[in-house]
């Protein structure tokens, strides 16, 4: 493992989807939001949060 990092629910519910990249084209709801790939993980984490509380639940990740 090379490295790791997480993100809470919390802080997943605080994001502004509709900021765009550098390049002004691209939003983050277009990269990863409910519509895209990562709305399925986003939908489970919610419902998790409902249970744990959204502090409580977080998306980990880890580097090869």
């Amino acid at each position: 493992m090379h490295g790791t990092t997480w993100l809470t629910w919390a802080e997943l519910a605080a994001t502004d989807w509709q900021e765009t990249d550098a390049s002004g084209t691209r939003s983050r709801a277009a990269a990863a939001g409910t519509d895209s790939g990562w709305g399925r993980v986003w939908r489970v984490m919610s419902i998790l949060s409902e249970v744990h509380g959204s502090e409580n639940v977080r998306l980990v990740v880890w580097f090869h």
